[in-house]
This record gives structure tokens, C-alpha cells and sequence, in this order.
């Protein structure tokens, strides 16, 4: 059975990892905003997937424009 602490500091760790992952992203998603336009606002109201087909064809757009 492994320790309690041990996991309590493994748990404390991902959630520092999570976390961190949550700031980058809110920071990414903040410069593409800025990059895009209002046209990719996210409401948080759909589905996990729903705005991934509108999220890549924005990116491939920002792409071929940066050629």
C-alpha cells in the first residue's frame, strides 16, 4: 500500500502541473483572440468537441496567412 504522503505530494504535483497548463493556455487562447477577432469566442455552453472543426480551420487559416 503506498504511503499516504507520498501520494498527497503526487496529487499536489499534478495539480501544479494542471494549473500551469490552465495559464498557459488561458494565455494562448488570450493571443489568438487577439489574432482572430472576436469570431472565436468561447461560451463554454457546447459540447467538449463542438468547436474543434471552427478552432482549425481559424488555426489553418492563421497559418497559410503567415506564409
Amino acid at each position: 500500500m503506498k504511503d499516504a504522503f507520498a501520494v498527497l505530494e503526487q496529487k499536489e504535483a499534478d495539480l501544479a502541473r494542471v494549473r500551469l497548463e490552465i495559464e498557459s493556455l488561458t494565455i494562448v487562447a488570450s493571443l489568438l483572440e487577439k489574432a482572430e477577432g472576436p469570431e472565436l469566442e468561447a461560451t463554454g455552453t457546447d459540447g467538449p468537441f463542438s468547436s474543434v472543426a471552427t478552432t482549425r480551420s481559424s488555426l489553418w487559416k492563421a497559418l497559410k496567412r503567415a506564409r
